[in-house]
């Protein structure tokens, strides 16, 4: 379990003594993790036009740092580490399996409703339903919301997870190692899933009706506590880049393929895919109480949390 190695890494980082800096000293920049797939347009708009740097500026900070962490599990471990301050895009699954294992983070605002953009996917000439996955193989990242789709669609046609070969691999390998004919299927999402159609694959099952994945927006509590200031100027610039959207429909669709290197019409397919609403709502939370069941279930945790309580803050019920 990977996953769980490096939430366990970071308790350790985040147990080790550290320096104590006064509440009111403004850091000296601020840590915002960059996470653009699988289609994150308002995080893409938001760097691309430049209003987090102007947010922040406005705050009284001149650097912030973009690292590039795209796993959960090494966002959380980036996050207990005090390498960065706020974590982008995070998973509801990684947020809830790094608040278990003691980690000290707090969910700020949802990011994402996404359940059209996941799906099992085989070639034209692969498996005709879901049912035929049985003694099949699957790619796909385990321990994610697309493990968590092929658990819900083989449930649904009265099958389990292990009544497939399930291989862990990150989805660009998953979407090569399906064009390849080494798996008879694969979780799929974003481009990725928009390449195997364009080259004939067809859709198994998506997460529409099956599950409700949310990806939230975290941050460390200690850097909530001292700096609300700031954490309100990050949710001004998200709240910019949402605004630009809807103002700007199509030029956000041309930045956002820009820089997923896809043609605009692939990015106008996936627009619709999203709800980027920053505010959580009732639904949200059941969604990560969903998502808790499931890892417990998965055998992924053994410990569980409140999650209004102990992983979400009251502010992101009103962003």
């Amino acid at each position: 379990m990977k996953l769980l190695k490096l939430i366990a890494l970071a308790v350790m980082v985040a147990a080790a003594p550290a320096i104590s800096v006064h509440a009111a000293d403004k850091p000296s920049s601020v840590r915002v993790t960059y996470v653009a797939s699988p289609f994150n347009v308002p995080s893409i708009v938001m760097r691309k036009k430049g209003f987090l740097e102007e947010a922040f500026a406005a705050a009284g900070i001149d650097k912030v740092e973009n690292p590039e962490i795209t796993s959960g599990a090494a966002q959380i471990q980036a996050l207990a580490a005090g390498a960065v301050d706020i974590a982008s895009v995070l998973g509801g699954t990684s947020a809830i399996l790094g608040r278990a294992n003691g980690i000290d983070l707090k969910v700020i605002a949802a990011y994402s409703r996404s359940p059209k953009a996941f799906f099992v996917m085989t070639t034209a000439n692969g498996p005709v339903s879901v049912k035929d996955l049985k003694g099949k193989s699957v790619g796909g990242p385990k321990g994610t919301t697309l493990n968590q789709l092929l658990a819900a669609a083989l449930a649904a046609n009265g099958m389990k997870l292990g009544d497939v070969e399930y291989l862990n691999m990150d989805i660009p390998a998953a979407r090569a190692a399906l064009l390849a004919g080494k798996v008879d299927a694969a979780t799929l999402a974003g481009a990725n899933a928009l390449q195997v159609e364009a080259a004939g694959g067809r859709i198994l099952a998506s997460g529409e009706g099956l599950i409700a994945p949310t990806s939230v927006i975290a941050v460390r509590t200690g850097f909530l506590r001292d700096h609300p200031d700031l954490v309100q100027a990050y949710l001004a610039a998200h709240g910019k880049a949402l605004a630009f959207m809807k103002a700007n429909p199509e030029e956000a669709l041309k930045i956002a393929a820009e820089d997923q290197k896809i043609s605009v019409e692939d990015a106008r397919k996936q627009l619709p895919w999203y709800d980027f609403t920053l505010a959580m709502t009732d639904a949200d939370v059941k969604n990560l109480e969903a998502d808790q069941s499931f890892m417990i279930e998965a055998g992924m945790l053994q410990k569980t949390i409140d999650t209004r309580r102990d992983l979400i803050d009251p502010m992101a019920f009103k962003p």
